[in-house]
């Protein structure tokens, strides 16, 4: 149940351009948006959710020798019910058109 969810984030992620980290075993994608916005983490974190209505979360506060480690970086959960990932896709996928 959970690889269907993390598979279908993971395609609408790359499909809007982000590019992914591989992931096996947590309930988080890693995706890095410097090809798609000018800003650190935090910036794009608002962006999502005053543009789109979709919080991610900015991985930056989790880098605590580099911060500038994680700030192309951005994390989304897949352990939402599939109908959360259905309407936050579309909401992302309109940045793409």
């Amino acid at each position: 149940e959970y690889a269907e969810r993390r598979d279908f984030l993971a395609g609408v992620l790359t499909g809007i351009g982000l590019d992914l980290a591989p992931c096996a075993g947590t309930y988080f994608l890693l995706a890095d948006f410097k090809r798609l916005f000018d800003g650190d983490d935090m910036a794009f974190v608002r962006h999502l959710i005053e543009t789109r209505g979709v919080v991610a979360i900015p991985p930056s506060v989790f880098y605590l020798q580099d911060k500038d480690e994680g700030r192309h970086l951005v994390r989304f959960a897949f352990c939402k019910e599939m109908t959360t990932l259905e309407a936050a896709a579309e909401r992302l996928r309109e940045d793409a058109r």
